[in-house]
């Protein structure tokens, strides 16, 4: 009974189903690293000089040569459940990294921002209601007091695309054309949707952008889901990548915004508000 025993122990079919067994459990995990670090060099494109990065900024379709130290900016914020308080306060963070390096004003860059969670608003709209009050200084105060709970904690990233492309191409305020004003949506999100439940996808939404002219970031936060991030954009490898990756806020800054950082004077209305400090501050 033993050597039975033994030689049931030791079949070869048996050594191999446990082998199948072990790689069951592991092609997954190699599958996810393979598809989260093929991100990590995505932002190489943008280690080049300012000159090719103003080259760059215009070979995109539907340029005719963009207007220089000017851009419309909106971000998609996502503020829902799935991501950690952590995730939230490093998307807040690289946005105020970014608009460190660039001038945010009515004459300089424009900037929108949508956080979306169980539904999406417009909470800041320097481009849906541009105002010469509205700069840096405004944006930074209103900005900071945003918070994680805004819009509940379901993820209706479609609803975000869909304000995003109201903000975009269907506005009477906008600057135009799209063709000299170089406009970008900036998706910062951790790429899992989940609402309205019968219709939850926004990537036709997105698509609808670009096709208008539109160029679209996705800035994978926490456990990203890269898949669903690489069909929102044009390009993936230039256009998707993880936030915790990235560095390069001068130089994307600076192929957003064309030109060099502007210095901004602000108006009469606009100092008595308060905006104390900020009347030759960059933005």
């Amino acid at each position: 009974m033993k050597t039975l025993n033994i030689l049931h122990v030791h079949k070869p079919w048996a050594s191999i189903a446990s082998v199948m067994a072990k790689m069951k459990v592991f092609l997954p995990i190699a599958v996810y690293l393979l598809i989260n670090f093929q991100f990590i060099t995505t932002q190489d494109w943008l280690k080049v000089s300012k000159e090719q990065l103003k080259i760059l900024r215009n070979n995109v379709r539907g340029s005719q040569g963009f207007n220089q130290q000017q851009a419309d900016l909106v971000f998609l914020v996502d503020t829902s459940g799935s991501l950690w308080t952590s995730d939230f306060n490093e998307e807040k963070k690289f946005v105020m990294n970014l608009l460190n390096e660039m001038s945010v004003g009515m004459q300089a860059t424009r900037v929108e921002v949508i956080p979306f969670g169980s539904q999406a608003t417009k909470y800041i709209t320097q481009i849906s209601d541009p105002q010469v009050t509205k700069n840096k200084c405004t944006f930074n105060e209103r900005f900071k007091l945003m918070e994680h709970s805004i819009n509940g904690w379901m993820t209706n990233m479609r609803d975000a695309f869909q304000l995003a492309w109201e903000v975009c191409l269907n506005n009477g305020l906008k600057r135009g054309p799209l063709t000299k004003v170089k406009t970008v949506v900036i998706l910062l999100t951790d790429g899992y949707w989940n609402y309205p439940y019968d219709d939850s996808s926004p990537i036709s939404r997105a698509q609808s952008l670009l096709a208008g002219s539109v160029e679209v970031f996705a800035i994978g936060v926490g456990n990203v889901d890269f898949p669903r991030l690489r069909q929102l954009v044009h390009d993936p490898d230039r256009h998707a990548f993880h936030l915790r990756d990235f560095n390069e806020f001068a130089e994307l800054a600076t192929y957003l915004r064309g030109g060099e950082l502007a210095v901004l004077h602000f108006s009469k209305e606009t100092r008595n508000k308060g905006n104390k400090g900020c009347i030759t501050a960059p933005g």
